[in-house]
């Protein structure tokens, strides 16, 4: 991690670390509570643990650096026996991809088509579509890329995102609702989990939500609006940045400084060419937005 400034790899070399302090044992039990700093401890002692327990450290290592990130719940939902079962993973925002991309600690991968790192939902499509052999998993820092994956691409068919997890404490069971994608798939096939409806139909937790871009929402992503009067330009800038610290501005091959979120500039003869970004109090900054205007002849 020292010294690595590419944040792509940063996000990796940090899942390969908590790979590497946690032992796996599903069958071990669970710590006293089942917090981040509760699950290391239980490690640091030689504890194996399961993959709920990676994707609580998980959770709490990616926002400590200032990646935002999400816990999942993911299985096949079949009404049979299944080698997947159920699976507890993460979604990572990764900026210079400007994309989610589902992440395992536990087994240390997540999966590539093309070369591009999927997000959860884009799993699930090829899990759908029985699609498989263009997705490959890619293990460790470096990438390796391998035929068959640690956990199969069917677990994937079913997947919930968590409403309300703290960054270091896991709700107590129940206590947070669960999004859930509606296309055609989900109300008509039954979530089974271990031989079971899933415990969320009983329990009214499911919160089915049709929007696809609602579920992928990006957050760090600036959006602005440019009014132009007379020689002047007036730029607005919004984002959804969690911890924003500040945004910041480059002029051409400058270097970005810090503003404010109202811009006022002189259009000029040459016209305007700038570059913005979100920047987070832990010092990662969000995708780069550019505007370029010139003057009508």
């Amino acid at each position: 991690m020292r010294g690595e400034t590419d944040e792509s790899r940063r996000i990796l070399l940090l899942r390969h670390w908590i790979k590497q302090h946690i032992r796996i044992s599903n069958a071990h039990p669970t710590p006293a509570r089942e917090d981040a700093f509760s699950i290391l401890d239980a490690a640091l002692d030689g504890g194996g643990l399961h993959c709920a327990h990676f994707s609580f450290v998980q959770q709490a290592v990616y926002n400590r650096f200032g990646y935002v990130t999400r816990r999942l719940g993911a299985g096949p939902g079949l009404n049979e026996p299944s080698k997947w079962g159920h699976h507890g993973v993460n979604e990572v925002w990764v900026n210079p991809l400007c994309k989610w991309v589902l992440i395992d600690a536990k087994c240390d991968f997540h999966f590539e088509k093309d070369g591009l790192p999927l997000s959860a939902l884009e799993v699930r499509d090829e899990s759908l579509a029985d699609d498989s052999q263009s997705v490959r998993p890619a293990v460790a820092p470096d990438r390796r890329l391998k035929r068959k994956p640690p956990e199969n691409i069917g677990t994937y068919r079913r997947i919930s995102w968590e409403v309300s997890p703290s960054f270091t404490d896991f709700p107590n069971h129940g206590s947070s609702g669960l999004i859930v994608y509606e296309d055609d798939f989900f109300p008509n096939n039954v979530w089974y989990r271990d031989g079971e409806p899933h415990w969320a139909y009983a329990a009214d937790f499911f919160i089915p939500v049709r929007h696809r871009s609602w579920i992928e929402w990006t957050p760090n992503v600036i959006a602005s609006r440019v009014d132009i009067t007379g020689d002047r330009v007036h730029i607005a800038i919004t984002s959804c940045t969690p911890n924003l610290l500040t945004y910041q501005v480059r002029r051409s091959n400058g270097a970005y400084s810090g503003c404010g979120d109202r811009l006022d500039l002189s259009l000029g003869k040459s016209g305007i060419g700038l570059s913005l970004r979100s920047m987070n109090l832990a010092g990662v900054a969000g995708p780069e937005h550019t505007i370029g205007i010139r003057p009508v002849p």
